[in-house]
């Protein structure tokens, strides 16, 4: 049982530590990258530190203390080690707790919402879709595994049948996209770049990228102008704020309604720079895997890795 409770403070420390550094270290390429990658960039970047955690722990830091620690070393786990590793996995478990918090705001939405609801039908909407007594002009794809659409019954009133279509196109383009699991993983990531002001940066802007693209496959399949009118007639029916804090996919939050119509009335096209950032990341990504999966396999490297590890372990006794 002591081999076993050392092996499991040292990958939880040895996690801590490399999510703690990547994301020290991640900050100023984040900020760098963010006006250029689309959302799947974004979302790679976002979980950056975790994964190069995942591969240090798993292919380097665990295999070599599992190998090199004799299985009776006589150590013995100190109270001081005990209670840092429980300090770094609380800290880790700041980001699933938020993801947790949000998911029952959702549900807590999604119940109130349901209590008044209407079923309607709207053509092409391949999810059930209802219609709610909501004073902000609310069009929301909400859940993961059984989702389901929302709207506000202004938004009934004062749309037309092409904008509504238009609107149907854009949330099932959330809908094939699967935006509001990706939501909740973003706001559920364990790492340590969460307590910081870049983690929110890098949230918003990936919510924006994906009403953009949302945007541009809603375009595709009907009028752009259609959309643009849409969205300015949301906007001007707003009366309330919107709803905060769920995981769902909205049709418009009030954030960046302005440059989302001035976008779809040039006909914006995809910028070549975010298609090479967004590869560019991939590339880094795998790369930190190879690399991590070959160094752990040699012995110099797994020696050097453990004999550090034992000394973390005498210093914390």
């Amino acid at each position: 049982m002591t081999f076993l409770g050392l092996a499991l403070c040292v990958g939880i420390l040895g996690f801590a530590a490399v999510s703690a550094l990547a994301s020290l270290a991640l900050r100023p390429v984040i900020r760098s990258a963010v006006p250029y990658s689309r959302t799947g960039g974004l979302f790679a970047l976002r979980y950056t530190p975790t994964i190069l955690a995942v591969v240090f722990t798993g292919f380097i830091v665990l295999p070599a203390f599992v190998q090199l620690e004799p299985r009776r070393s006589g150590e013995r786990i100190g109270v001081l080690m005990i209670a840092l590793a429980a300090a770094s996995l609380l800290a880790l478990l700041a980001g699933p707790l938020r993801g947790l918090r949000s998911a029952l705001v959702t549900a807590r939405l999604t119940r109130r919402w349901r209590s008044g609801a209407a079923p309607i039908l709207l053509p092409g909407l391949p999810v059930p879709a209802f219609a709610i007594d909501e004073e902000f002009p609310l069009v929301a794809l909400v859940g993961i595994l059984r989702p389901r659409i929302y709207v506000a019954r202004p938004v009934l009133m004062h749309c037309t049948a092409s904008e509504m279509a238009a609107i149907v196109a854009h949330e099932t383009a959330h809908y094939r996209r699967r935006d509001n699991l990706k939501r909740l993983l973003l706001c559920s990531c364990p790492d340590f770049l969460a307590f910081s002001a870049t983690s929110r940066d890098l949230e918003r802007a990936w919510s924006e990228r994906c009403d953009r693209a949302a945007d541009d496959d809603a375009a595709r399949r009907g009028s752009r102008l259609d959309l643009a009118a849409a969205l300015v007639k949301v906007a001007r029916a707003f009366k309330a704020p919107a709803p905060a804090g769920g995981l769902f996919a909205a049709f418009s939050r009030g954030d960046d309604i302005a440059s989302r119509v001035r976008r779809l009335l040039r006909e914006a096209p995809a910028s070549p720079g975010a298609r090479w950032a967004d590869r560019l990341l991939l590339i880094l990504l795998l790369g930190a895997m190879l690399v991590g999966f070959v160094l752990g396999r040699g012995p110099e490297v797994r020696f050097g890795v453990y004999s550090m590890a034992e000394s973390v372990v005498r210093l914390l006794q």
